[in-house]
């Protein structure tokens, strides 16, 4: 496997996958700058980036030594659900301990995934537009991991960087519509984690955590930066962003929705 070091995090891939590596090394150099600047964070000690051409490869080779042999016992028991994400997914990170690992696929793999659920949400694009946007995307879960950041910020910061790094919205306007029945989306979040949520809940999470964080970072983007400095409890954070917005938290579907749809 060859290597490459890119302003602090290290590329992986093989011979053969050149030029998708050349992508993604440069969808890494606009990125880290990008999350830097925004979030106020900063490039994780030991961040590796990988082409990644199968999920057991990915898996082995980014996992410290010392995980090995949890990963090996767990493995067996985690087989399916694998398995299926690697359907459906463009990319994706595992943190241990210090260090982070982003897993990326190359367009001719990219090409095959199941894009259906992504195509409620995202706005159609070009294959190699998507590998970027996949790599920008999985560096800000990678580089805000050590946060434990509640759902809609996790996925909302993400979703929101890939906006700049595009320099367009990338997310579908209609998907404001999740969020116009609020106290649907009250029993999606109190569901969030549990197996038996639907693909419908799942569009809602991720819809809802780009608009939140999009009219955040949009109209306050002091508050919210600020509190990206150190982890949180989830309500308080939500509490303290509350109180400097001068909102009732329980409002906020409500007060995104009038703002983009006016």
């Amino acid at each position: 496997m060859q290597t490459k070091s890119i302003r602090g995090l290290t590329l992986f891939f093989d011979a053969k996958e050149q030029e998708a590596a050349e992508l993604v090394g440069d969808a890494c150099e606009q990125s880290m700058e990008l999350i830097c600047r925004l979030w106020g964070v900063e490039v994780p000690a030991d961040c590796r980036v990988y082409v990644m051409t199968s999920w057991p490869s990915f898996l082995f080779h980014s996992t410290p030594w010392s995980w090995r042999i949890l990963l090996g016992v767990t493995l067996p028991l985690r087989y399916a659900r694998l398995q299926k994400l690697w359907e459906i997914a463009g990319g994706w990170t595992q943190c241990y301990g210090e260090r982070r690992t982003v897993g990326v696929k190359p367009p001719r793999l990219l090409q095959a995934v199941d894009n259906r659920f992504r195509e409620r949400i995202f706005v159609p694009r070009k294959v190699d537009e998507w590998v970027q946007h996949n790599t920008c995307h999985e560096l800000v879960h990678a580089f805000t991991d050590h946060l434990r950041l509640p759902t809609w910020l996790h996925e909302g910061l993400a979703m929101v960087t890939v906006d700049r790094l595009a320099g367009a919205p990338t997310v579908r306007a209609e998907t404001l519509e999740a969020l116009v029945q609020s106290a649907t989306g009250s029993r999606l979040q109190e569901k969030h984690g549990r197996r038996s949520i639907d693909q419908g809940g799942l569009i809602y999470l991720a819809v809802r955590g780009y608009w939140v964080t999009r009219y955040l970072a949009e109209t306050q983007p002091a508050p919210l930066r600020k509190h990206l400095d150190r982890r949180l409890p989830h309500d308080v954070l939500e509490n303290a962003l509350a109180a400097e917005l001068g909102i009732d938290w329980s409002k906020i579907d409500t007060i995104v929705v009038s703002r983009f749809q006016a």
